[in-house]
Formats: structure tokens, sequence, C-alpha cells
């Protein structure tokens, strides 16, 4: 087996390599091609992953894109293009103009989208025709959409841990282990009204009624507090990011508090975060930081690669176009997140029903957003990206959406160059 792995010099490196560490009896002999336009980046973690393989699996450095692509089985793709300093406009541009600054949701993840969606239809297009790509690269389900928009029946399929960490997350809140939740709508706008704990059913109403509020505060990926408020009131699971949603105007107020972007944290760690991972690269057993991205990501993706290559038949929350109308209350074509069968055939949406009423109409604007939001990205079109803008369920308004987009396609003009 020949994985690709496209984004090689992420911090989220380590947590890839322990995901393979994971799955060891399946990928046994299998070649890791990296490829990273950070080179020397690339060259530390590809040193760090033959010591912490020790020959497992060979890994083979590629500069050259296609290079890597070429003979690819699976392409695991999880970039950022502009890297954390593009990270960093996309929050601040919108927290400017009164609105949340977040690298996936609302413009700052349409801008995100713009400077990634031409860099993957690039990759696709140079990727093996029967190569799977699961792809990490934000905002998943904009990318996702304009991919099988514009290269239908590739197999491309859009990847978040999101619901891993959030299903803890209410464990911990409902001070119950087990819990199986059909997450279902967008990505990074889910909900989960079906819960299972060891496979039997749960009432949720009577129990998210019954939640006390917890103890502590937020944390850059968490938000209990709210989310137990937010559980109460819609009696049903919300995914984290629906803070950005029923707590707008409170947390632009933070944020702007706060300031310094999530980006500007994140740079500011990141010397001594490969400084570390350099010196475990030369040790007999390296033990890099878990700081930029530890199990959870890279063992969900290598499970995903497992799943399909050893036909598992597995049940997994992926994001797909909604065949079938897996989910009714959204169009067959929309990209979904949603649990999924995962076997030698891709992934396969199951019918989990309907969207909890509370939530359709603002999922429903999200997916119009969010198809606005591919056209533009892959077209370069202006006058569809303000469309995009205006059709956020942040109801930014005209004006608003405007100046965002005049600011942000100039900020970003060095990676937009579908936009002239």
């Amino acid at each position: 087996m020949r994985i690709a792995i496209v984004g090689a010099g992420s911090g989220y490196l380590p947590g890839v390599v322990r995901g393979v560490l994971h799955r060891a009896d399946d990928l046994r002999g299998a070649e890791l091609a990296f490829h990273d336009p950070d080179v020397p980046a690339m060259e530390l973690m590809a040193r760090l992953a033959r010591g912490m393989l020790k020959g497992l699996c060979d890994v083979t450095v590629h500069p050259d894109l296609k290079t890597a692509l070429d003979g690819a089985d699976f392409v695991f793709t999880t970039f950022r293009p502009g890297g954390m300093e593009a990270r960093h406009l996309d929050e601040a541009i919108p927290l400017g103009h009164g609105v949340v600054g977040q690298e996936t949701a609302g413009p700052g993840g349409f801008l995100m989208a713009c400077r990634s969606v031409p860099v993957l239809l690039d990759l696709v297009e140079k990727a093996p025709e029967d190569a799977w790509i699961v792809n990490y690269t934000n905002p998943t389900s904009v990318v996702t959409d304009a991919v099988l928009q514009r290269f239908p029946g590739r197999r491309f399929l859009g990847l978040c841990d999101q619901h891993v960490g959030d299903t803890e997350m209410w464990e911990d809140l409902l001070g119950l282990d087990g819990l199986e939740a059909d997450w279902i709508g967008l990505n990074h706008l889910t909900w989960a009204d079906t819960v299972r704990r060891r496979g039997v059913p749960l009432d949720l109403p009577p129990l998210l009624a019954a939640l006390a509020p917890p103890d502590g505060g937020a944390t850059p990926w968490r938000d209990p507090s709210r989310m137990a408020d937010l559980g109460r009131a819609l009696g049903f699971l919300p995914n984290s990011y629906a803070k950005y949603y029923f707590f707008h105007d409170e947390v632009v107020a933070e944020l702007r508090a706060k300031g310094t972007t999530r980006a500007q944290d994140i740079i500011a760690t990141l010397p001594r975060f490969y400084a570390q991972v350099a010196e475990e690269s030369y040790k007999a057993d390296p033990d890099p930081s878990r700081e930029r991205g530890g199990g959870e990501h890279g063992e969900f993706a290598v499970d995903v690669i497992c799943a399909i290559a050893r036909d598992e038949g597995r049940r997994m929350v992926l994001n797909v176009p909604n065949a079938g109308r897996a989910i009714p209350s959204l169009p067959e074509d929309t990209i979904v997140e949603a649990p999924c069968l995962v076997d030698a055939q891709g992934a396969r949406p199951l019918p989990v029903g309907d969207l909890p009423l509370p939530v359709r109409g603002l999922t429903q604007a999200a997916a119009c957003y969010e198809r606005l939001a591919s056209q533009a990205a892959t077209t370069g079109d202006r006058a569809l990206a303000l469309r995009a803008l205006m059709a956020h369920p942040f109801a930014l308004g005209k004006a608003r959406a405007d100046a965002i987009l005049t600011e942000g396609l100039a900020a970003h003009r060095a990676h937009l160059p579908q936009f002239g």
C-alpha cells in the first residue's frame, strides 16, 4: 500500500504516525510518501517518523507533489494554504467588523475555503483516478463539495474528528461513559438527538433538563458551560461550534477582549514545538510533543484508510454526499456529516432521519451558504462570493459582508489565483 501524505511538515504529523502505529499489523510494509512545500519541515518529520516507526513502514520524501502522488492507493491531505499567518487573518478580519473570526466557520472559513479549493482541485487532477483521497483540509464540507462538483464520482472523503471530542465532552457532562451519538448535519454544525449507551437508546430531554452547570471555563476547543446551557434548551446534543451561532455576540466580545487570535497563540508556541520534535527525532525512541495533534486526529484518519483497505464495514462519521437522502431534510447532493458504512466501496451514509426541527432551518441555510461558497471558491466569481457571505447564518448583511470580502480578498491575494 502506498499512502501519500500531503502536508507532511505539519505539526499534526506526529499524531498521524501514532495513528499508523495504532494499526501496525494492518500497515506493515506500507510506503508513506511525504510531500510538503516546506521541505525542511517535511524532512524533519520524515526523520521523526522513521525513528518512531522503526522499519514498520517505508518513509519517502518528495518535494514534487506529482511524484508523491504517483502510484498512491490513498492520499491523505492535511494542509493550510498560507500557514498560520493566513489563519490569523481569517480570524482577525471578521472580528474587526464585529463578526466571529474562526478558521472554518463564517467569513473566516470562507476565506480559507477560497485558498484551499484551488490547491485541492489541482491535487485531485494530479492524483491517480483510482486513489482514495482522505481529506482533512478545512473547511471540510465546502472543499468536499467543490471537489465533487468538479470531479463527480472521484474517491474523495471529507474527514473531521470533532465528533469524537464532542462525544467525550458529553460523556463528561452527563456522567455517562460508552456513549454512541448519531451526529448529523453539516461539518461543524451537527446535532445528535439519537444517542445510545452501549447499544441502549437514551431518552435525552430529561437527562439534559437535569444537567447541572459544569465547573470550569471554555478552552480553545470546548465550551462545556455553554454547551450544557444549549443542550438543556434544545433537548438534544449540539456540536461545540454551535456556540458561534447561538452565542455569537458574547463570543465576539470575548475574542476582542482577549487581544490575540488563536493563530497568534499557536504561532508563539511553534518554535518550542519544532525544537522539541527536532530533539526527539534523533533519539532511539522518539516521543514527540502532542501539543499540535495527539492520537485522535491521526488515529481517525488511519482508521478510515484501513476500513477501506481491509473492507471492514465499519460505522464512522464522515462528510459525504447525502446519497439516498439519508438526511431527508437536505438535498441529495449536499455534503453532509453523518454516520456512514465504510468498506472497500468507500463510505455510504446510513439513513438517520430528519434534522431536529429547532435547528433544521439553521442547518438548511448553512447548506445553501456552503454551496455558494464552493462555487465562489472554485470560480473566483466575486459576485458569488458576496452572495455566499450574505447567505451565511451569521446574518452579516450586505454592507458588512462586502467590507469583509473586500478586505479578505486583498489580504490573501497571493493565495487566491482564481480571483485574478
